[in-house]
């Protein structure tokens, strides 16, 4: 078993901190099978310890131990004539969102959108993009009133009514400040809404509703941060045929006269 399938198989044992660090070497895995512990543990925010720490509980003496072999894995798997290409990997994922993602989920969510006084959409880095799409899709919408406030900004004068969107792929960092935020008694709670391609997002306990998108796995793709940002942009996709459909039944009838 090579270390990418090691760490999958041991994801749902991790601890917290255990599972940021495995998250992070999804996003980066070049940096975590190359760079010097010091410099990983500076950017990733992760002390040395936590690191071999990591790297001891998948059985590896340390952290030089486990980046030789999940350097050589890469290696590997770079070379294997069987592996499927991005393309191959990014639209198979594009499908099992498609299919797997539920019409009655969305349409409860687009629903709720009307009833909103507002819409903020908030996403930070690459989930950034899905944001910003997602405010186009809606701003030609006459029932719902969207807003894309800079990143970790709360708009004065929010509203219980108003719907909070925040799109999050791994551990919802950059959205701490956000949450304590919303949970602070000056402000009135809004109904927030995760999407996440994590399911045990360690925010997800903050909102009233968690729509848990697929993934692929870090063994499929060297590149699992533009697949998170494809799967988003897929469930955008949905939502926007909702509305369509939900435009041509709120249309009057074109039906001949008697």
């Amino acid at each position: 078993m090579n270390v990418i399938d090691l760490m999958d198989s041991r994801k749902t044992s991790f601890s917290k901190n255990d599972r940021k660090i495995y998250e992070a070497i999804k996003k980066f895995p070049g940096e975590y099978a190359s760079l010097p512990i010091s410099e990983i543990a500076s950017s990733g925010g992760f002390s040395k310890p936590a690191l071999t720490r990591f790297a001891q509980k998948l059985g590896f003496g340390g952290f030089a131990e486990f980046q030789y072999q999940f350097a050589q894995d890469i290696k590997e798997l770079s070379k294997d004539p069987g592996r499927q290409n991005n393309a191959d990997v990014y639209g198979k994922l594009l499908k099992q969102v498609y299919e797997t993602t539920d019409r009655d989920v969305v349409k409860n969510l687009v629903r709720k959108m009307k009833e909103s006084r507002r819409v903020l959409l908030f996403g930070a880095n690459l989930s950034r993009l899905p944001a910003e799409e997602m405010l186009i899709a809606l701003n030609f919408e006459k029932d719902i009133i969207a807003q894309l406030p800079a990143s970790d900004f709360i708009p004065y004068h929010i509203h219980s009514d108003d719907m909070v969107i925040v799109y999050s792929a791994i551990s919802g960092s950059s959205h701490q400040e956000l949450m304590r935020k919303f949970r602070s008694e000056e402000t009135d709670k809004p109904y927030l809404v995760l999407i996440t391609i994590n399911s045990k997002h360690p925010l997800r306990h903050n909102f009233d509703e968690v729509i848990s998108l697929p993934s692929v796995s870090l063994s499929e793709t060297a590149n699992t941060v533009l697949s998170d940002t494809f799967a988003f942009l897929m469930f955008n996709d949905i939502v926007a045929q909702v509305l369509k459909e939900d435009e041509k039944t709120d249309s009057p009838g074109t039906g001949s006269d008697d």
